[in-house]
């Protein structure tokens, strides 16, 4: 008895040794391929703020895995137009493969509702939008606030069955491995966009369950979503099949609801191929709720 228990620890003090060691060559190999400012943000995802004269504001949320990078060509345009826009750092994202791992839904909807908060105090009209989970985010904002409209970028409005089995299964293959691969090279069609793509590339237990606890959330949240609505999808998203999106989507609560699908891109459609036509559909859907002046130039603001 004693020699079967001897054994067995050796197997899982081997197993904890080879996730260990991997853990540590993945962790090693991310640094050196985005480094990172000494607050520990990458280079490139940091938190911005495009400022514009007049009271019109706009929330942008990245999605799961990614950073404010992923939004900073919509914000530019939507600048250009008039709007200040502000795209914040989510915790646990754009920094390290363990501050990846550390990340709470709680923590992420407390920074999302001051900013909001924030904008809401110095500006009379603002709209929350967002990339995927930044999507369900801004469901969540619109769920609980006044928000002016709502922009949602192939948002994340249910539970994808990937990602079920995923965190049904994190206990087993935890024990192997810390980062799990996250497939998201179909994301992104556009070559160069993907290589640009400032992303982890992978997913964790931890991250997991707080991703999923968001997207359970925006299920039930959905018919409380009353201001007008932008959704924009592709019908080659790897990530939310088209009939589930459309069944999520049909139960927003907004009247105004306008729903635009578009082709050629993947989930990540806010960078892919047509990503221009995106941002010039977003702005006039925007222009024809509320018009604007000329813009204001301005520099990024961290």
């Amino acid at each position: 008895m004693v020699a079967w228990q001897l054994w067995l620890a050796g197997v899982v003090a081997a197993l904890w040794a080879q996730r260990w060691t991997r853990a540590q060559l993945k962790e090693r190999t991310f640094r050196r391929r985005f480094p990172a400012h000494a607050d520990g943000v990458i280079v490139g995802a940091e938190p911005r703020t495009y400022g514009a004269h007049g009271g019109r504001a706009i929330l942008l949320l990245h999605g799961y895995n990614d950073s404010p990078q992923s939004l900073d060509q919509i914000a530019r345009v939507l600048h250009a137009k008039g709007w200040t826009v502000r795209l914040p750092l989510l915790p646990g994202h754009g920094r390290s493969l363990r501050a990846f791992d550390s990340w709470t839904a709680e923590e992420v909807l407390t920074v999302i509702r001051d900013e909001y908060a924030s904008l809401h105090a110095t500006h009379h009209t603002v709209v929350v939008g967002g990339l995927s989970m930044g999507g369900a985010l801004a469901c969540w904002l619109a769920a609980e606030t006044d928000v002016a409209a709502v922009i949602l970028y192939a948002p994340m409005l249910f539970v994808p069955a990937p990602m079920q089995v995923a965190v049904s299964t994190a206990r087993l293959w935890s024990v192997l491995t810390r980062y799990a691969s996250g497939g998201g090279q179909k994301s992104i069609h556009d070559p160069e966009a993907q290589r640009r793509m400032i992303a982890y590339g992978c997913s964790t237990r931890r991250s997991l369950e707080a991703v999923e606890y968001i997207a359970r959330g925006t299920v039930v949240r959905l018919g409380f979503v009353s201001a007008p609505t932008l959704v924009i999808q592709s019908e080659e998203d790897n990530r939310l099949p088209r009939e589930q999106s459309m069944h999520a989507i049909a139960r927003l609560g907004a009247k105004d609801r306008t729903v635009i699908w578009t082709r050629g891109a993947g989930h990540v459609l806010t960078v892919d191929v047509g990503w221009e036509q995106v941002a010039a559909t977003t702005a006039e859907w925007l222009a024809a709720r509320f018009p604007v002046t000329a813009a204001a130039g301005a520099s990024p603001q961290g």
